[in-house]
């Protein structure tokens, strides 16, 4: 697990076809973060995991489905999704969609992205 800051632009991204790709920060056993850009017209299926989650929406636009109701979330949203709970997204707009979650705790079935570039930064 990587202590220091995380840029992910020095890292591997995970492309899941479809138009969906991530990066994966796991600062702690505490926490993963996930970085996501989601082109339009595509999103998650329904699924759940055990760790609660925050979606912060940075650009873009999508909907959120959880129990039954659609949340439409734009740049500055935040949700909260209790754990075990099945949701879905949606990008609904007609650019890309880049969202943040952050779950806690960390989520055993992601993987840390490799680093693969040093932009110089000084962290150490």
């Amino acid at each position: 697990m990587n202590k220091l800051p995380f840029d992910i632009n020095e890292v591997k991204w995970q492309d899941f076809g479809e138009g969906i790709k991530s990066c994966v920060w796991k600062p702690d056993e505490k926490c993963c973060v996930q970085y996501w850009e989601i082109q339009p017209g595509i999103g998650a299926a329904p699924h759940s995991h055990a760790a609660e989650q925050i979606t912060y929406v940075q650009t873009g636009y999508m909907n959120l489905y959880m129990d039954g109701k659609v949340y439409d979330l734009g740049p500055g949203c935040f949700a909260r999704i209790p754990s075990n709970v099945e949701h879905s997204t949606k990008n609904v707009g007609q650019s890309v969609v880049v969202n943040i979650d952050f779950f806690i705790p960390d989520r055993d079935d992601r993987v840390e992205s490799e680093k693969i570039a040093d932009l110089g930064h000084h962290w150490e």
